[in-house]
């Protein structure tokens, strides 16, 4: 059985869990002449573990490899697969950041891009397209080689090469939805239409190539329309749907993006408001009177003083975020509020008035993923009597329908 990989002549990191594919996969790369580290993630959830990584480690050592681990903590938390997904990327980021290399290989397979596609499909995502062969990731890139190889093929290079390989027992469970459809319903479809396999593949890798001529066109856009005060929103909402979501991969190329992260970002684009903001990892998007920017987030380490605002109103500055207050013909109405008005951080058991009922602060920081270092740093405003009237960036309280009343009401803009 005759298994290539084909990756550029660079320092690599090559992650490997011990399982089949990894340890495949790390012993073509070594075969190969290829300067690698291996890098593993302990996950602290089954007794074998112990033994797999010392088995991983002494693999390497012989073999004069560098081996980097981690074993995650689970204390008084829940491990997920999710959790463990970020957990373990984050690790591969920090080492990719300590030794300076910024290629990272993983083993994934042909089984596993038919999973996710299936996956993709079930949960109703717009985009189903699969696993990429190489995608961006942190400073550098992901690449996955054997991807367009089986894991029976796998299975058949270990033995004819002895490698040495540990087989996860939960695996064979059928808890999570990965494993469901690997042992209830590819069997299934492989015997309704042999050789669905590779004809699915093959879509799924034609996909992936047009979304990059679609991504470098985005960019090209992008890159032209932008000006000092940003990009100009009324061009990106002439956008077809799809090439606004890739907007946000030109603007955050290296964040870990989901399909709520995409929902996050069309909805900013929609919301009929003159500003509002979105985090992803350390990129913060604002969004100011028809213009977006895309800028990373200030690492402060002081939480900027609180101060009042008297009916006299004006333009402030909370930190480094400007925060107008003026009198309008809209907004909330003078005597539905009491001065002296305060900006402050969000304190615990805020909560805001919405259309219908009210919304805790701290919720809305979180939908939005604000990241936990920075929540105090987004302003809010309340006034004498402690409602809170917006929270900056965010959301603006909602008092009922005053559209009627002949009042002069508070505007707050940011």
């Amino acid at each position: 059985m005759t298994v290539e990989v084909k990756l550029p002549s660079v320092p690599l990191l090559v992650a490997v869990s011990g399982g089949c594919d990894s340890m495949v996969l790390a012993h073509l790369l070594y075969e190969a002449g290829h300067d690698i580290i291996i890098v593993h993630v302990h996950h602290g959830l089954r007794a074998e573990s112990d033994a797999e990584a010392q088995s991983i480690q002494g693999w390497s050592q012989a073999r004069q490899l560098d081996f980097r681990m981690t074993r995650l903590e689970w204390t008084d938390e829940t491990a997920t697969q999710e959790k463990c997904r970020s957990r373990r990327y984050a690790f591969f980021q920090e080492v990719m950041r300590e030794t300076g290399r910024d290629q990272l290989v993983l083993a994934h397979h042909r089984d596993d891009q038919l999973e996710t596609l299936l996956i993709q499909l079930l949960r109703g995502e717009a985009h189903i397209d699969g696993i990429p062969v190489v995608r961006p990731f942190a400073h550098g890139q992901i690449h996955r080689p054997l991807l367009t190889y089986t894991k029976q093929q796998l299975y058949d290079y270990a033995a004819e090469h002895q490698v040495a390989w540990h087989e996860d027992a939960t695996n064979a469970e059928t808890k999570y939805l990965r494993n469901q459809i690997r042992h209830q319903v590819m069997p299934v479809l492989a015997a309704l239409r042999p050789g669905y396999e590779a004809a699915t593949v093959r879509a799924a890798m034609l996909r992936h190539e047009q979304k990059q001529e679609h991504l470098a066109y985005v960019a090209a856009l992008v890159k032209d329309w932008t000006t000092e005060q940003g990009l100009p929103l009324k061009n990106v909402l002439q956008l077809p749907s799809d090439f606004r979501r890739l907007v946000l991969r030109v603007l955050v190329p290296d964040a870990e993006l989901t399909p709520n992260d995409y929902n996050r970002f069309l909805t900013l684009l929609r919301v009929d408001m003159p500003s509002g903001e979105v985090y992803y990892g350390n990129w913060r998007i604002q969004r100011t009177y028809g213009y977006l920017t895309c800028v990373p987030c200030p690492v402060r380490h002081s939480v900027p003083e609180p101060f009042e605002v008297g009916e006299r109103l004006g333009t402030y500055y909370y930190g480094e975020q400007m925060v107008r207050f003026s009198r309008a013909t809209t907004g909330i109405p003078f005597s539905a509020i009491r001065f002296p008005l305060t900006v402050r951080p969000p304190l615990p058991g805020d909560r805001i008035q919405l259309a219908v009922g009210t919304k805790k602060v701290s919720r809305i920081l979180m939908d939005a993923k604000v990241p936990r270092t920075l929540r105090t740093q987004i302003p809010v405003v309340v006034d004498a009597t402690g409602q809170v009237l917006a929270v900056i960036g965010h959301r603006i309280a909602i008092f009922g329908s005053f559209e009627l009343l002949a009042e002069s009401g508070l505007m707050i803009e940011w």
